[in-house]
C-alpha cells in the first residue's frame, strides 16, 4: 500500500540559529552534513515544536487514521516512540512509550502507531538512544496510508521589490525541496510576482519557476496580480501567499500540502507562524484576532511565546479561531472566492481578505512557520498612513455596526497618544490617511498608488535608523512603575502635553522610550525624547514643537467634524463601490498603467 508523505523529522543545519526548535540532545551529540552523530549514551529526542506530530489536530482537521514514522539512523541503538495524553485542559500531561525498537541494519526503522484513529494520546515524538557503539541520525518521515481525500497542486506566489537577498535564498530551497520529495515533483510550483521588474534567477530551464513583472502596485497589487494569474492558468487548486522578506523554514510546504490533501473541511486555509529573525525562537504571531471596537484591533495569538518551552511543544489544545492570516504566509483553495484584494497597496489588504473570506477556515500548525525581522523597524509615519486609510476601508465595509463615533474614537484617541508623546510627523501622516479614505472609493480607484507610495516614504522623521555613536551611547531610561506612567498619562491631558507647564519644570536631559511606544507621560515633563530599539542601535529622536502642536490640534478637530458629518454616506459608497474595487477588470487596468 502507497504511504503519503505527511511530516519530516528535520535535524539542525548549519544555518539554524536555535537548534531547540528541532531537537534536543543529552551526551555527546554532534551535529554535521544534515544529520547527527551520537556517541555510546547519547540521546537525541524530537519533543521539540518542530519535531513533534501533533496527533490530536491532524485527527480533528484530517481524514488520516493511521500513522506511520520512519527514522533514517545507522549503528547499535534503540528508537522509542512516545505519545503524549494532555489532561485538565492541557496542563498535565502523561507521558507513555507506545512502540520501541533497535535500529534496523538497512538504516530506516520503521514504527507503526498502534490505534491512531481511537488513541486519546494527542502528541507523539521519537527519541533515540545509543547504545553499544555510535549511531547516526539522517532525519525522518511521518507518513499514513490512508488515501487522500483531493488532489493538490500548490502554487507559492511571492510578491517582492528589490528584496533579492531574501527571494533568491527562498526560491532556491523551495526548488530543491520540490525536487528531492516525489509527493512534490509536478505538485508545487513558484510563481514570482516582480514589482521592481528587474529580477533575475539561475535556475534550470525547466524549474517550476515563472516571473512575472509587474508595476510597483505595493504587496495588495503583487498578491493580486499572482492570484489573478494563477486562476486565469487553472493548474492550481491551492495558493500560498507569502512575503518577500521572511526566512522560510521548508518543511513548512511539506506539512501544508499534506494537510490541504487530507483535510476535512474543502475550504481548510493554512497559516503560517512568525518568529523573530532577531530571536529567533520567540513567536510574533500564530493568527490574530480583529477587535474592531478597539484603538488597536489587531490582537495576534501567541505574542512571545518561547517556542524552545517543552510543555508548548508537547500539549495538544484546540485550534484557537483568528479573525485573519497575515501574508507573510498564508495558504487557500484558490477557489475560495473570485474576490482579488483591495487596491490599498500596503497593510490591511490580507486583513480585509481574512475578514471576508480565508479566516474562518484558517489553521495553524506547528513547523508551519518563517522568521521575519522586527515590525518596530520597518513601523513609520508612512505606515501610519495607510494603517488610518486601510483600516477605516476595512471597518466600513466588513462591519455592518460600525458607526462614524466609532472611527472618530480611534481617530482622535491615537492621535491623541502620538501628538502628546512628540510624534507630530506621525499624526500629520495619520490625518492625510483619514482624509484619503474621506475622499471616498472614487478617489482610491484614480490614485496612482506607485506614485503616492514614492511620495510617503520620503519621510525623514520618526523613521528608524542606525543611530549616531552619541546617541547609542545614550542609557536607556528604565521604565517606571506602571502606576506612575499611568499617572503620567492621566496628567498629560489637563497639563496638555506639558505646554502650560513653566519651562523651568520641563527638562531637556534626554530620555529615552522603546520604538513601538507612545512615551506620553515622558513628553510632559521632558522636551526630547530618543525612541529606540531595546537590542539594537536604532531608533530616531523628537523634540518639543508648540507651533506644530498646537496646528495639529487644530487639524484633529476638523477631521473629526468630516468624519460625522459624512460617515454614513461614504459606507454605502465604499460597500457599493467594493465589487469594482476587487474585480479582475479594475485590477488588470491598474496593471496596464506603467
Amino acid at each position: 500500500m502507497t504511504s503519503f508523505l505527511l511530516q519530516r523529522l528535520t535535524l539542525p543545519r548549519a544555518e539554524t540559529t536555535e537548534p531547540l526548535l528541532y531537537v534536543r540532545a543529552e551526551g555527546d551529540v554532534t551535529f554535521a552534513n544534515d544529520s547527527a552523530q551520537l556517541r555510546t549514551g547519547a540521546e537525541l529526542s524530537f519533543d521539540t515544536s518542530f519535531g513533534v506530530f501533533a496527533a490530536g489536530r491532524w485527527k480533528r482537521l484530517s481524514i488520516v487514521d493511521s500513522l506511520q514514522v520512519t527514522v533514517n539512523a545507522v549503528g547499535s541503538g534503540r528508537i522509542e516512540l512516545v505519545g503524549v495524553t494532555s489532561r485538565v485542559a492541557g496542563l498535565l500531561m502523561h507521558e507513555e512509550i507506545v512502540v520501541s525498537a533497535g535500529i534496523s541494519p538497512s538504516g530506516k526503522t520503521t514504527l507503526d502507531v498502534p490505534d491512531f484513529a481511537k488513541s486519546p494520546i494527542g502528541s507523539y515524538f521519537v527519541r533515540i538512544s545509543a547504545e553499544q557503539s555510535d549511531v547516526v541520525v539522517s532525519g525522518g518521515q511521518w507518513t499514513t496510508k490512508t488515501q487522500s481525500a483531493r488532489e493538490v497542486r500548490l502554487s507559492l506566489s511571492i510578491t517582492t521589490f528589490n528584496r533579492q537577498d531574501y527571494v533568491k535564498p527562498t526560491v532556491a530551497k523551495v526548488l530543491h525541496l520540490v525536487e528531492s520529495l516525489d509527493s512534490l515533483r509536478n505538485n508545487m510550483r513558484i510563481l514570482v510576482v516582480d514589482n521592481a521588474r528587474n529580477i533575475k534567477f539561475d535556475t534550470a530551464p525547466n524549474a517550476p519557476i515563472t516571473v512575472v513583472p509587474n508595476p510597483n502596485l505595493g504587496g495588495a497589487g503583487g498578491f493580486a496580480r499572482g492570484i489573478i494569474y494563477l486562476r486565469d492558468e487553472g493548474w492550481s487548486t491551492h495558493v500560498l501567499l507569502m512575503d518577500d522578506d521572511i526566512t522560510l523554514e521548508p518543511e513548512a510546504l511539506v506539512r501544508t500540502f499534506a494537510l490541504f490533501a487530507f483535510a476535512r473541511d474543502a475550504k481548510l486555509c493554512v497559516h503560517g507562524a512568525m518568529l523573530s529573525e532577531e530571536q529567533a525562537w520567540m513567536q510574533f504571531e500564530a493568527g490574530s484576532k480583529y477587535r474592531w471596537r478597539s484603538l488597536y484591533p489587531l490582537r495576534a495569538i501567541g505574542r512571545q511565546d518561547d517556542l524552545r518551552e517543552r510543555k508548548l511543544a508537547l500539549r495538544d489544545v484546540r485550534e484557537k479561531k483568528f479573525a485573519y492570516t497575515a501574508w507573510w504566509y498564508t495558504a487557500f483553495p484558490i477557489s475560495i472566492t473570485r474576490d482579488n484584494p483591495l487596491p490599498v497597496f500596503v497593510r490591511g489588504d490580507d486583513v480585509a481578505f481574512g475578514l471576508m473570506h480565508t479566516g474562518e477556515h484558517s489553521v495553524t500548525m506547528n513547523g508551519v512557520i518563517v522568521w521575519h525581522a522586527d515590525f518596530g523597524l520597518k513601523n513609520n509615519p508612512s505606515s501610519l498612513y495607510y494603517e488610518k486609510r486601510n483600516f477605516a476601508i476595512i471597518d466600513t465595509l466588513v462591519f455592518d455596526n460600525h458607526h462614524w463615533w466609532h472611527l472618530a474614537r480611534r481617530f482622535i484617541a491615537l492621535c491623541f497618544r502620538n501628538l502628546f508623546s512628540m510624534r507630530y510627523a506621525s499624526v500629520e501622516y495619520m490625518i492625510r490617511g483619514v482624509r484619503a479614505y474621506l475622499a471616498g472609493p472614487q478617489a482610491l480607484m484614480a490614485t496612482d498608488h506607485s506614485a503616492l507610495h514614492d511620495e510617503l516614504r520620503k519621510v525623514t522623521e520618526e523613521k528608524p535608523g542606525p543611530l549616531s555613536p552619541e546617541l547609542a551611547a545614550v542609557s536607556i531610561t528604565k521604565p517606571r512603575p506602571k502606576i506612575i506612567r499611568l499617572v503620567g498619562f492621566a496628567l498629560a491631558l489637563p497639563l496638555v502635553g506639558g505646554y502650560v507647564l513653566p519651562k523651568v519644570l520641563r527638562r531637556d536631559t534626554l530620555r529615552t522610550a522603546p520604538i513601538d511606544s507612545r512615551a506620553v507621560g515622558l513628553a510632559t515633563r521632558y522636551n526630547r525624547i530618543l525612541y529606540r530599539h531595546d537590542r539594537l542601535p536604532e531608533g530616531f529622536l523628537v523634540e518639543r514643537d508648540a507651533k506644530r502642536f498646537f496646528s495639529l490640534l487644530r487639524e484633529i478637530a476638523v477631521v473629526t467634524k468630516d468624519i460625522a458629518f459624512n460617515y454614513k454616506r461614504l459606507k454605502g459608497e465604499y460597500k457599493a463601490a467594493y465589487p469594482t474595487l476587487v474585480s479582475d477588470e479594475s485590477w488588470h487596468a491598474r496593471f496596464a498603467t506603467k
